[in-house]
């Protein structure tokens, strides 16, 4: 009998993880090279992938990401089912299969998420691109200053928006209407944010977002901006922005922030200005002291503090074990990302807003 002189090794399923487990380890590696980050990623790869991953999901109005978040509930609790059932009639291969094809999963997933957002995180700073300090300290009377600056900048803008019975602002566009004035606001700042217009999507479960804390989520696998729709309507073009400026390039939460601030203070449209400076004087009011936080409060218009006591109560709503979960686990995310502060990097916003002031105002 003559043997058989070519053949086709298998390879064995513990070979196959290690393999895609380097794939993995080489992507998130190259993806923490700064040059590599920002031109062979951010500028490339990644800008590219989004492109036409966006170009697909954009053409559907339903949030791909919504769809996806509830079939992973779905499958997580078959899964779980499955094990325990095959662990129960003592089907131990059947069972090491199922978690040889979990891994395989997760390891895809990553390898997708290191290509595809992952190497935003090391990129150059988008400070450059606003043209805004990004380093430096600020005092109170810094602070203090630029609060007072935005405090007047909102109460000359705020007399122009009709207001429901409750005194919130009305948005005077349509939701796409509103976000295709956010994707213009993008041009003349260079080729650091992606050209391309970014389609942004209301969630249908909107109310159950607000449970987990979350006002809107960039999902890149689908390189899709969803917002939550059950927001004060005077955050939305901020909110908006923020998910656009993830989409075109900033993966830092406080780069996203800023971003979103400086594009709509900077706009020359009314509502969008009057959301960015609402951010605005929240974010430097609070950072003041009592003292100078009730003065400066004292000399906004009625109708804002209203329109900020009912954001209070809204947000008060949906507070409790299960936003606090979702924090956790946001923040574990964050820092698992290179973002040191976790969570705590959503507030380093501060110094950028008094930088901002200074652009706007003239002061030195």
């Amino acid at each position: 009998m003559k043997g058989r002189l070519l053949y086709r090794r298998r390879w064995t399923r513990l070979q196959k993880l290690c393999v895609a487990g380097l794939v993995c380890a080489v992507i998130f590696l190259t993806a923490q090279v700064p040059f590599l980050a920002e031109y062979f990623y951010a500028r490339g790869v990644t800008r590219a992938l989004g492109f036409w991953l966006s170009r697909i999901t954009g053409l559907f109005s339903v949030s791909f990401y919504e769809i996806t978040a509830i079939l992973l509930g779905m499958g997580a609790v078959f899964l779980a089912v499955r094990f325990f059932i095959g662990l129960g009639k003592r089907q131990f291969a059947r069972v090491l299969h199922g978690l040889y094809r979990l891994a395989m999963a997760v390891l895809i997933v990553l390898a997708l998420f290191g290509i595809l957002y992952s190497p935003l995180y090391a990129r150059e700073s988008v400070y450059g691109a606003l043209e805004l300090s990004s380093g430096g300290t600020v005092t109170e009377e810094d602070v203090s200053e630029a609060a007072e600056y935005y405090v007047r900048e909102l109460n000359s803008l705020a007399g122009e928006f009709s207001r429901d019975e409750r005194g919130n602002v009305i948005a005077p566009d349509s939701f796409s209407e509103t976000a295709r004035r956010i994707n213009a606001e993008f041009s003349g700042y260079g080729d650091y944010f992606a050209s391309y217009n970014v389609r942004v999507k209301g969630v249908a479960l909107s109310v159950p977002m607000s449970y987990l804390g979350i006002t809107g989520i960039y999902f890149p696998f689908y390189a899709e901006a969803n917002v939550n729709t059950n927001i004060p309507s005077y955050t939305l073009p901020v909110t908006m922005a923020h998910e656009i400026t993830h989409a075109k390039g900033v993966s830092r939460e406080n780069e996203a922030n800023v971003t979103a601030y400086v594009l709509c203070i900077r706009s020359q449209d009314s509502y969008l200005k009057y959301s960015g400076l609402m951010s605005a004087v929240s974010v430097t009011l609070n950072a003041l002291g009592k003292e100078e936080f009730e003065k400066l409060y004292a000399q906004l218009l009625p109708e804002v503090r209203q329109e900020y006591r009912n954001a209070n109560e809204h947000y008060k709503k949906y507070e409790g074990i299960v936003d606090e979960i979702s924090g956790f686990f946001n923040d574990l995310f964050l820092k698992a990302n290179g973002i040191q502060d976790g969570t705590r990097s959503y507030g380093r916003t501060t110094q950028s807003l008094v930088e901002l002031y200074r652009c706007l105002s003239g002061a030195q």
